[in-house]
């Protein structure tokens, strides 16, 4: 004769979640606690299927504070390789999403940055985009910050994915709006596990026949609080060489002193390419010309970042940390 067993709902483990949010620590903690509220308030869409992941730097002390206050958060405190203030280094943010992603149990696992305000449907819509047969879905960026050096981050940064946005296959998408499936990222595991660089990880996933895909419904906002020229400068000079560094970082002083005379004309491409796009999505036409100055400062900010790592062949100045 069989007995039940007492304890044996408590030995069955609970279903995986469908949706981890992998959320990269950018502008600190104020803008973390704003995009966890908007998390935590979506519509039409069971908090219970999905997992919010923090993972950020163990020497915030902010950061640690808002675990009480958003107390179904998995905050994971990690010790940086890089020694730099989060911030003054691009290799932050690649390591910690890269730790997120490790964390994630969802069927689709989202990236998100702290400053970014999700539409009220994100959850809903990135889970339903999700049933067509995309390894990567992402969505639209729109600046939620009525400033002229908001505007003009926004036109630099993330102006080809304002909307509209035509609905379909992409071979780019922003790792500030986009979620995989967890079957795609573990064929693309080697390409991410020590640090997520979003052009790698995406070639990776073209190159094994998988297809990106991009909607208009699918919505995020720039919601950058006490943006400075100052400090946006400085991030452009920092991921300028970050890109170009990484670039070229197996290569030699010939080959990166080509690569130095090339990025004199990135200016009029990066300018170039603003301008077309806005003027195609005939949207908000004259608030770009408005914030001009702003840009075309940006624009060399990041052309100089992107010149010194092509002659360096180093992403930063910033030195491994040496944990003891």
């Amino acid at each position: 004769m069989m007995h039940d067993n007492p304890s044996r709902s408590a030995q069955i483990a609970p279903a995986p979640p469908v949706l981890s949010i992998v959320l990269t620590v950018v502008s600190g903690a104020k803008h973390l606690a704003d995009c966890l509220s908007a998390l935590i308030s979506q519509e039409e869409f069971d908090l219970d299927k999905a997992e919010i992941i923090v993972p950020y730097n163990l020497h915030d002390k902010a950061i640690q504070q808002l675990e009480s206050v958003f107390p179904d958060v998995i905050f994971h405190p990690l010790e940086m390789s890089v020694e730099a203030p989060t911030g003054l280094c691009h290799e932050h943010f690649d390591e910690l999403r890269a730790t997120g992603l490790q964390l994630a149990c969802g069927s689709y696992v989202a990236i998100l940055e702290d400053h970014e305000r999700p539409a009220t449907d994100w959850c809903k819509n990135l889970v339903a985009a999700h049933q067509l047969p995309h390894a990567a879905i992402g969505g639209a960026v729109e600046n939620a910050i009525d400033k002229p050096i908001n505007w003009a981050t926004y036109f630099f940064d993330f102006g080809r994915y304002q909307n509209p946005v035509s609905p379909g296959p992409t071979t780019f998408l922003t790792d500030v709006n986009v979620a995989y499936k967890r079957h795609a990222l573990d064929k693309t595991r080697p390409v991410w596990e020590h640090g997520f660089h979003e052009p790698a990880v995406h070639g990776a996933l073209l190159s094994q026949g998988e297809t990106l895909w991009i909607s208009p419904e699918i919505i995020v906002y720039q919601n950058r609080t006490g943006l400075t020229l100052a400090q946006v400068i400085r991030e452009r000079l920092i991921w300028g060489r970050y890109f170009s560094g990484n670039r070229v970082a197996d290569k030699g002083l010939p080959f990166r002193l080509f690569y130095c005379i090339f990025s004199l004309l990135i200016p009029v491409i990066i300018l170039a390419k603003m301008f077309l796009n806005v003027f195609k999505k005939k949207r908000l036409r004259g608030k770009f010309l408005q914030v001009l100055p702003y840009t075309l400062l940006l624009t060399i900010a990041w052309s100089w970042g992107e010149f010194t790592g092509y002659l360096t062949g180093k992403p930063s100045a910033y030195k491994p940390a040496v944990h003891k």
